[in-house]
């Protein structure tokens, strides 16, 4: 299978209405299942190195943009 990507939108925290998106590519993570439940644990890493961005949302999908969760 498939190496899993965590997509993120995060927004600016002094101008929320600015947003992007970020991916986080896993080779560790190998199935959408493994992605759902260990995010927020991948989340709360990302936010905690990039204080100036709010993690608006989020999906897992396979890295080759098939089947997002």
């Amino acid at each position: 299978m498939d190496p899993v990507t965590l997509v993120l939108t995060v927004c600016l925290a002094s101008a929320p209405e600015k947003c992007r998106e970020e991916t986080l590519r896993f080779q560790d993570l190998r199935s959408l299942n493994q992605c759902m439940f260990q995010s927020a644990v991948y989340i709360a890493e990302w936010s905690e190195q990039h204080p100036a961005l709010r993690v608006k949302k989020w999906r897992c999908r396979l890295a080759d943009g098939t089947q997002p969760v």
